[in-house]
Parts: structure tokens; C-alpha cells; sequence
């Protein structure tokens, strides 16, 4: 497994993997993709034997990122990295892919760091939910969202 940034050529199956998933996240086409990656502090695929199985998407505080959710975090916490979506293949779950994106995330961010993101707790992503609670992720908030689910806001103080 390789983490390492997007690149143009990714962006066909970075595409179709946000379509999978679609559900869990927001829909995100070749435009919205390039402009977000123009944003990012972070924006890496996981490379398994020359295929795509996973990306990732962060950004740093005070970008001029248009989401309703990065707003909810700017509006309560100087600095901070957000977590914005992370994405892997179906075919690729519980082979710790998501372990190896979170690590590196959490070193980028250093000591003294903060990592945010939100996961749906209306109705409840129960496998995501543990996943960061094992990890040190805390509620802080909830919020409900466009589609009438609702998010748990949720912040990881990384210890220096």
C-alpha cells in the first residue's frame, strides 16, 4: 500500500470511488474535484499494486472552503485540520487502509494538532462511529444537514 498524492491520471477512479459512496458524503464531479484539490493541504490516494483502492481529502483552517460543515469547525476552533472525506473501495474495507490514511493524517497534523470531521450519527454510521471513537475522536456537536440526516461533529486533540 502506497499513500501518495493525487494525480490527474487518478481522478477518473477518485470519481468513481466518491460515486460509491455517494451516500456517506457529497456527490463530486471532475470540476468540483479540481477545485477542491486547489484547497487542500492533503489530497492522496492509497495505491494498491497500481490501483486506486482509496483517497483522501484535508484541509487546513481558514480556507475558502464552501462547506457547511468546515464552516461548523471554523466558527468554533482557530486552527485545525479537517478531514473531509476519505474514501475507500468496497473491495479494499478492513485491510487497514483506513488505519494507514488516519496515522498519516494525525502526523502530518502533529503535536499539538487538532483533527476534525463529522460522521453521520442520524441515522447512525455505526462502523465509522467506532472506528474514530477507537481512535480518540470525541463528539463535540451534532448538526443536522441539507438531506435531513444528522452529523456528529467530532475532534481529536493530538497529544504533544
Amino acid at each position: 500500500m502506497l499513500l501518495r498524492p493525487i494525480s490527474d491520471a487518478d481522478v477518473a477512479s477518485v470519481l468513481d470511488l466518491n460515486a460509491a459512496s455517494v451516500d456517506a458524503l457529497s456527490p463530486l464531479d471532475g470540476a468540483r474535484l479540481a477545485d477542491l484539490r486547489a484547497l487542500t493541504t492533503t489530497a492522496d490516494v492509497v495505491d494498491v499494486e497500481g490501483e486506486v483502492a482509496a483517497f483522501v481529502l484535508v484541509f487546513g483552517a481558514s480556507v475558502a472552503y464552501d462547506s457547511v460543515n468546515y464552516r461548523w469547525f471554523g466558527a468554533r476552533y482557530p486552527d485545525f485540520a479537517y478531514l473531509d472525506r476519505i474514501v475507500v473501495g468496497e473491495r479494499w474495507r478492513r485491510r487497514g487502509i483506513g488505519r494507514l490514511v488516519y496515522d498519516a493524517v494525525e502526523q502530518t497534523v502533529g503535536p499539538r494538532g487538532r483533527v476534525v470531521c463529522e460522521v453521520y450519527a442520524e441515522p447512525p454510521n455505526h462502523a465509522s462511529l467506532a472506528f474514530h471513537r477507537d481512535r480518540g475522536y470525541v463528539e463535540v456537536g451534532r448538526q443536522e444537514q441539507e438531506n435531513g440526516k444528522v452529523t456528529a461533529m467530532l475532534v481529536k486533540e493530538l497529544a504533544g
